[in-house]
């Protein structure tokens, strides 16, 4: 359309970014800051000679110069220009607005190079293109045309991946203008831009932000699949899909997606706006949620405690592994005989210790003790007679022969497991004693008293 080296409006053309339906995008000098933008000059047409056309354009570029968002492209300047032609005065007017320029590429270019885009990065694309257009639908401006060749991906640094990748929206402010003249441009344009189109967009009704985010759902369908919605080649038979037919299963076509993706497009392309999320950011988050893979479902409380129960218990030192009783229990001791417990563990030097037994009391009277109707041995515990209890129960001396020493400890261990034996001896305690001993002293004491009450008067 120019070549390089063409001055429009101060800008110097340096070489063609991309060509659609309204026009050419050029990367051009700027007049006076050294830098690049680029330059969207629309085609000469029988619109751009319409004065009401022109102010329109000039409004909505003005409108789109205020948004200042970082997935927005910005918009610098706009107006209108004369530049040499081949037409018969030799000069031809056009339209053209200067934007930021975003090194890298768009989406439709990366669709013909890779055919789709994988789940997690859609999602990224998405949620990013989402807050661009939720800020302008904020500022009362609709862009109408969200579709992959509007959707930017900056280049990547060498220190980012593409999940990391900068997306912009770009074409705010001449999107109204498209929807006026694509009626002059190729039946090919118009079906490329009508394969995103909403219903009450195809059907000339008020648009808000509900359209836009319809759009933006319709490209993310094509994203991850690789081709649009509604996929005819007649013009009618798309606008009769986009009005009356359920939205394909995104899910039937990639291999590994997750169903719940295919209730969250259907849903931002519901037919009426009503039915969609209350904006494009609703939609980003959920379409995020979907596409994660499904995680295997994670142990419950009670299973837990069923596995630590059923796992081998660690030996430490504080909590060792209890051993098995390698002897039959036995009956417990009765009242008043001495515990029977069992050797006491070896001191941590190893050598093994053992409490002195008490002599003997020469002085104590020696009894007699009565021959058991069964001699006890070590080897079966269970054999131990125990005395007989209530008044007639012999205490530990009966349990002892005449001029033995102390009662010595039964071979064979303790009767049954966690008894421990002591090697002090017999008790010297008599229970029965002591309301005798208690008596004892309180009379002690009451003849304490009555002699100092007589010695005081």
């Amino acid at each position: 359309m120019f070549e390089p080296g063409t001055v429009i409006a101060g800008y110097r053309v340096e070489r063609l970014l991309g060509s659609g339906g309204m026009g050419a995008v050029f990367l051009a000098r700027h007049p006076e800051l050294p830098r690049y933008d680029a330059l969207k000059v629309l085609k000469d047409s029988a619109g751009l000679t319409d004065n009401n056309f022109r102010r329109r354009f000039l409004r909505e570029a003005e409108v789109a110069a205020t948004l200042d968002h970082p997935n927005i492209v910005t918009v610098f300047n706009r107006g209108r220009a004369t530049v040499p032609s081949a037409s018969r005065s030799g000069q031809s007017d056009l339209l053209w607005i200067a934007m930021q320029y975003v090194p890298g590429t768009d989406c439709a270019r990366e669709l013909n190079a890779i055919g789709r885009f994988t789940p997690p990065r859609v999602a990224h694309i998405v949620s990013q293109v989402a807050r661009g257009i939720d800020h302008a639908n904020r500022r009362g401006l609709t862009h109408r045309d969200v579709k992959p060749g509007n959707i930017l991906l900056a280049e990547v640094d060498e220190d980012s991946t593409v999940d990391e990748q900068r997306v912009l929206l770009t074409d705010f402010g001449v999107a109204k203008i498209s929807d006026e003249t694509e009626a002059l441009t190729s039946v090919g344009t118009v079906l490329a831009t009508l394969s995103y189109a909403s219903p009450e967009q195809l059907m000339g009704r008020t648009l808000d932000g509900r359209s836009d985010q319809y759009s933006l759902a319709a490209s993310t369908f094509h994203l991850l699949t690789g081709r649009v919605p509604f996929d005819d080649r007649d013009t009618g038979a798309v606008i009769g899909a986009h009005l009356k037919e359920p939205v394909p299963r995104a899910s039937e076509l990639v291999p590994g997606l997750p169903p719940a993706v295919d209730a969250v497009i259907s849903r931002a392309m519901a037919k009426t706006p009503e039915e969609r999320f209350a904006n494009c950011r609703e939609f980003a988050e959920a379409l995020t949620v979907s596409v994660r893979p499904a995680q295997p479902p994670s142990v419950s409380d009670a299973e837990a405690v069923t596995v630590r129960g059923l796992s081998p218990r660690p030996v430490s030192r504080n909590h060792p592994v209890p051993m098995p009783a390698t002897r039959r229990p036995g009956p417990p001791p009765a009242p008043g005989r001495p515990a029977y417990r069992g050797p006491s563990p070896a001191p941590p030097g190893g050598e093994a210790t053992r409490r002195a037994a008490p002599r003997p009391n020469p002085n104590r009277q020696r009894q007699e003790r009565p021959t058991p109707s069964r001699p006890a041995t070590g080897a079966d515990p269970a054999v131990w007679q125990h005395p007989p209890s209530g008044p007639h129960r012999q205490t530990n001396d009966h349990l002892r022969a005449a001029g033995s020493g102390p009662m010595d400890r039964p071979p064979g261990g303790p009767p049954f497991p966690g008894a421990t034996m002591s090697s002090g001896g017999p008790s010297r305690s008599n229970p029965n004693r002591l309301p005798l001993v208690l008596a004892g002293v309180a009379a002690v004491l009451l003849i304490l008293i009555v002699l100092v009450f007589v010695v005081a008067l």
